[in-house]
């Protein structure tokens, strides 16, 4: 923290030298000189025109202060508003990760059903025993929490979970059976393909630093 503050205020000064400097540049170009010369009188019109640059210039960066410091207050509130739902789909992304690992040894529908039991049930609050019921359910949460990805974070964040979410649907039974074993094999490499070209490590990175609540 104090490494950022340190950071922070480095850029500010920056900022401020540089815009002393293009100021002093300016006053170079309309024939302002530093010069020792008692014996001339003082021009108020320059001294006049001098200090009406200087207020604009000062009154200028107060607005902006005044501008950024509220934008910076309601972007750090929104994401804070937003952490929660944010971090459930972050989750379950990992949890997507963790299922695919499984995906590539399932030999049936049989196992994708109880692999994604697995891989998305908390085991500690629920049956231990798998059941289609709660399976179901916890489909039909799992694949919505995704969604919601949509209007959370960005598109190309979306574009990513999107090929995720409609290679579930191919893979994983939610009352429809009799799928053929070439159907099961090519649903199966759809979905761990679909893990693959997603970058799913990008999509997390970029996901973590929108829930960082301490980068501004």
């Amino acid at each position: 923290m104090q490494i950022k503050l340190k950071s922070k205020g480095f850029l500010c000064f920056v900022v401020v030298l540089c815009l002393g400097l293009v100021f002093l540049l300016l006053m170079y170009q309309m024939g302002f000189r530093i010069t020792y010369a008692p014996d001339l009188e003082n021009s108020w019109n320059a001294i006049s025109g001098t200090a009406s640059w200087v207020s604009a210039i000062a009154s200028f960066l107060a607005v902006w202060s005044a501008i950024q410091v509220p934008k910076k207050i309601a972007e750090r509130q929104i994401k804070v508003d937003l952490f929660e739902k944010r971090y459930r789909v972050y989750r379950t992304l990992i949890l997507c990760d963790s299922f695919s690992a499984l995906v590539s040894i399932s030999t049936g529908l049989a196992d994708i059903e109880i692999f994604f039991y697995q891989s998305f049930c908390n085991i500690a609050e629920e049956p231990k025993m798998y059941q289609y019921k709660l399976f179901a359910a916890k489909y039909v949460q799992v694949t919505e929490t995704l969604a919601e990805s949509k209007f959370l974070f960005s598109e190309d964040i979306w574009k990513g979970v999107c090929k995720i979410i409609e290679s579930i649907q191919k893979l994983v039974p939610t009352g429809e059976k009799g799928m053929s074993k070439e159907e099961f094999d090519k649903a199966k490499q759809d979905y761990l393909d679909a893990m693959k070209s997603c970058e799913l490590k990008l999509i997390l990175n970029k996901m973590e630093e929108e829930l960082n609540l301490t980068k501004f």
